[in-house]
């Protein structure tokens, strides 16, 4: 009950409706790498979303609107602040439960939401809290988050199939995972595939992968394929879940950096289990663990572990308070990293 707060629409006519959320949150961290150390707060507005919802029958739309802080959440599409796209899509009904989407659309892999609104806790499992010097955004998840192209889905007792073939699949920045540094590629193509089942009563079971192929201008070969598994299980007041990922991306010729480490090449094993447990109408608590393993070229090493604490309270059907403390433990080109994290976060839906 509050894994997620309501986001009911708010109808304008019978065609178009609306939803969004506001999230704002202060955070603490105290970040060491080898020895040294640093301290940050902050306190802003993280991000504001307004989703317009078109339905036409058989043909719908959807677009998001969104705000994005600069104050370091830390999430995989983290950006420097400012108004953009985050989805555009429309979709035709094919009947029997199948659906063809063209436009901006999420990726289908990964166990945890890509969104504030369907988080269990404040911040996700693959981003690291604290100053460790990695460029770009500080999460390190190899999954890949929003892409433009054209969708297939089918979703039909208890089972779920997915195809997507899109322009590119990972981002192209050189701070993410797969991405090769340079914005003006000559071509690139991507592919997605996902395929979920409930197993039995309460327990799922999620496979899918995406593979992305990246040429430049210099005719340099990117290319980067990502498999990404969970399975979750509700029973009573718990949920479960476990997931693990793994990636490769490699570089054939003298392309730029590729990998969030700076090399032109990397192989990545992630993973995580967390529980969680309302124990009343308004409130749960969530644990996690979670773990990324990086191997890039040049001999270059890193790992950390991430531990967990959270809890949500649901204050009413669209307000929800959200706090949590974090530890990041681990290593990154041979220097200890560590860091403790606090945050509360407080978050508005409508």
């Amino acid at each position: 009950a509050a894994s997620s707060l309501a986001t009911a629409e708010i109808k304008i006519n019978e065609f178009l409706s609306f939803a969004g959320f506001v999230d704002m949150s202060y955070v603490h961290s105290d970040g060491e790498l080898d020895g040294d150390g640093e301290t940050d707060n902050s306190f802003g507005v993280d991000q504001v979303e307004i989703d317009w919802l078109f339905n036409f029958g058989k043909v719908t739309a959807q677009v998001d609107l969104e705000y994005e802080g600069d104050n370091g959440r830390g999430d995989a599409n983290d950006s420097d602040g400012g108004v953009e796209v985050e989805q555009a899509f429309v979709s035709y009904d094919l009947g029997n439960g199948a659906s063809i989407t063209a436009g901006r659309y999420e990726s289908m892999l990964g166990l945890e939401a890509k969104e504030p609104t369907g988080l269990y806790q404040y911040s996700t499992a693959y981003s690291l809290d604290g100053e460790f010097g990695l460029p770009g955004s500080s999460s390190v998840s190899i999954l890949p988050d929003y892409a433009q192209g054209v969708k297939y889905t089918r979703e039909s007792n208890g089972t779920f199939f997915g195809i997507s073939i899109q322009d590119q699949s990972f981002d192209t920045d050189s701070g993410r995972f797969g991405g090769d540094g340079n914005d003006d590629n000559d071509s690139s193509y991507g592919i997605e595939v996902a395929f979920s089942t409930e197993l039995s009563d309460g327990l799922t079971f999620f496979l899918g992968g995406a593979y992305e192929d990246v040429e430049n201008n210099a005719g340099d070969d990117t290319d980067t394929w990502v498999i990404n598994s969970y399975v979750t299980y509700e029973t009573g007041a718990w949920t479960f879940g476990a997931e693990l990922n793994y990636g490769e991306s490699d570089a054939n010729g003298p392309a730029e950096a590729i990998t969030q480490f700076g090399l032109t090449g990397e192989e990545t094993t992630q993973g995580l289990i967390m529980a969680n447990y309302a124990y009343s109408d308004c409130c749960s608590v969530t644990g996690r663990i979670s773990y990324s393993e990086h191997d890039a070229d040049g001999g270059v090493e890193a790992d950390f572990t991430k531990y967990t604490l959270a809890h949500n309270y649901a204050v009413s059907d669209n307000l929800a308070i959200i706090t949590e403390v974090s530890l990041v433990d681990g290593e990154l080109a041979g220097d200890d990293a560590e860091a403790t994290t606090g945050a509360v976060e407080v978050l508005f839906t409508f």
